[in-house]
């Protein structure tokens, strides 16, 4: 039967309800509108894959991690198939999560779809989550006759390339997740999913380690900034396209003013790109070299935007702005560019400044307000603080996604009603 109140999946006999379900609080229905399938007096965990070819470590994996950790610590079965040589085989075990390693090497490697089919042959049906475009078509292919759930996160900006090649397979997809309307915006143009099977899931934040604070203490004596001092701060892969060089125009606009303003910049480059090297000789064309410490990457970047009295994302575009809301987690306000899914975080002079990309003065001009006022930065901080904790936890971006897992596993099954 359907409970027209809350949305919910009962069925009249507990025996129908699928045995890899978890029982879901008629809380979470109503919270995101899902009809949730839920099986009285059973307590079983649904099989989670999550599968991820990148063998680096920024946004997308750390959202992998975050939710895959999340789902284990709901009491669901969570198995992570990663490259053996990636960042993410490294990091998940320390978390609790159990890790398969496969080549994974390109988006049709028959190895690879030969384990990864054996390995979804190994247990009941349940949910696979691709996070990749090139991972989409290996998990469409690896699990004809398995009977598992596809689903896939959608973590790029642009529309979906070559669509009319990619939709015969998506077409084996129960849904795609973007994590912003933006990014939903895009998979919507590239008319590869129906739209129906498009759904938002916001990226969530977990709770710093008790070290937030030591390792910005320790970032904030390596850039020679002292305890008065302003710091600004960048997080971010050193590439065109994230705009430090912008920051770098901006703040030779603003040292004559602050001569003990530093800037931090957090990131590496491409390996071979030398993007590094040309920031550099633009820092010292400006007159900017003593200004500016090029931190490198940090496995702990997450946690390092306490640092910093302003921390700036000055990219083209960004999905959705994992660094801006890691920093207003961090009660530290933000500029960034009005673009992507950064307007859907981040309210212009709440939280912090938006401005146009590419616009330097604009830039400027909201850093030079943060810099006059000690007092505007702190409740800026604090508003998106308190914004990150309330909208963008870890827990709803959890709890969202094992709904949605739930409704499709209802959808394969076609509960009655």
């Amino acid at each position: 039967m359907l409970s027209e109140k809350v949305r919910i999946w009962i069925p009249a006999n507990p025996r129908l309800a699928y045995p890899g379900c978890q029982s879901v609080s008629a809380e979470l229905s109503a919270r995101y509108g899902f009809p949730l399938l839920s099986a009285r007096g059973h307590r079983s965990a649904m099989r989670i894959i999550q599968l991820s070819s990148m063998t680096s470590y920024y946004g997308g994996e750390v959202h992998l991690a975050q939710l895959a950790a999340g789902l284990r610590e709901r009491g669901h079965r969570v198995q992570c198939v990663v490259r053996p040589e990636s960042e993410l085989a490294r990091r998940l075990p320390a978390l609790g999560l159990e890790v398969r390693t496969i080549p994974l090497v390109d988006w049709f490697d028959p190895r690879s779809v030969a384990s990864l089919a054996r390995l979804l042959r190994e247990g009941e049906p349940g949910i696979l989550h691709t996070h990749l475009p090139r991972d989409y078509f290996l998990g469409a292919v690896a699990s004809l006759g398995t009977g598992m759930v596809n689903v896939g996160t959608r973590h790029q900006l642009r529309p979906l390339s070559h669509p009319v090649l990619k939709r015969p397979f998506l077409k084996r997809f129960d849904a795609l997740i973007a994590v912003s309307a933006a990014v939903r915006e895009g998979l919507r143009q590239s008319r590869a999913v129906p739209e129906n099977r498009l759904h938002v899931i916001p990226n969530g934040l977990s709770a710093g380690s008790g070290e937030r604070q030591s390792r910005a203490l320790r970032l904030r004596m390596e850039a020679g900034a002292g305890p008065e001092d302003p710091l600004i701060g960048f997080v971010g892969k050193l590439c065109p396209e994230k705009g430090a060089g912008d920051l770098l125009a901006a703040a030779a606009q603003l040292v004559g003013r602050w001569p003990r303003l530093r800037l931090c910049l957090v990131g590496n480059e491409d390996r071979g790109s030398g993007y590094r090297g040309d920031l550099e000789s633009r820092a010292a064309t400006l007159g900017l070299s003593s200004h500016v410490f090029f931190a490198g990457y940090r496995s702990e970047a997450a946690e390092l935007s306490a640092a910093f009295d302003v921390q700036v994302v000055p990219s083209a575009a960004e999905p959705f702005g994992l660094v801006t809301l890691e920093a207003m987690q961090a009660a530290v306000p933000v500029v960034a560019t009005d673009s992507g899914g950064t307007p859907e975080i981040l309210r212009d002079g709440v939280e912090g400044f938006l401005y146009a990309p590419g616009d330097g003065a604009a830039l400027a001009r909201k850093l030079e307000i943060l810099m006059e006022s000690p007092g505007l930065r702190a409740e800026m901080g604090q508003r998106g603080s308190k914004r990150a904790r309330e909208e963008f936890s870890h827990a709803r971006m959890v709890e969202a996604t094992e709904a949605l897992y739930l409704r499709l596993l209802a959808e394969r099954l076609k509960v009655p009603a």
